[in-house]
């Protein structure tokens, strides 16, 4: 067991009005989870801790049951099987697996079926054979991003502080998308 004694909601910066929270599940919120339980979302820890906590399933997936095509990211995973029927049978064995082995459930309306032919959306991607594009939603919000600061420059040249963030976020989309098929 692994234990870290930081209260990611004690001393936090909050960075909007918790008027925007409305409407926001309390199971995504570290503010309403039990204590001593839950990650942050975005902390390197978390993920440093999900590679230690979850390193049991990977070699249950890969080495126990044999899965070729695996991938997982903190606690999202992805398997891509020829067989349909095979898959919907190992439903039943993983979510056996991580609660008997990590006390975790899979999220029902999680599980996503479909042909490999047609793509598989993964952490913001669509995975297809051979190769892998940005997923729409990352997309529309680079478009966005965009479309927003040319309606600042129409308005006044922006600022350097303003320019700066700009070139940041395009920064960061451009790097992201050099991964895959853009």
């Amino acid at each position: 067991m692994i234990s870290i004694f930081n209260d990611p909601t004690d001393n936090c910066i909050k960075k909007s009005s918790t008027k925007k929270w409305k409407g926001l599940p309390q199971s995504k919120s570290l503010f309403h989870s039990p204590s001593g339980s839950g990650l942050p979302i975005g902390n390197l820890t978390s993920q440093i801790i999900a590679n230690f906590y979850m390193d049991k399933f990977d070699h249950f997936i890969k080495h126990d049951l044999g899965i070729k095509y695996y991938g997982r990211y903190v606690d999202d995973f992805v398997i891509v099987h020829e067989d349909k029927e095979y898959l919907i049978r190992l439903i039943d064995i993983i979510r056996t697996f991580l609660k008997a082995e990590l006390r975790l459930t899979i999220h029902p309306k999680k599980i996503y079926l479909q042909h490999y032919s047609k793509g598989v959306p993964f952490l913001g991607t669509y995975i297809k054979p051979n190769r892998i594009y940005i997923g729409k939603r990352t997309k529309s919000n680079f478009y966005r991003a965009i479309l927003r600061q040319n309606e600042v420059a129409k308005k006044a040249k922006p600022t350097i502080e303003k320019q700066v963030k700009f070139q940041s976020s395009m920064n960061s989309y451009l790097g992201i998308m050099k991964h895959y098929n853009t």
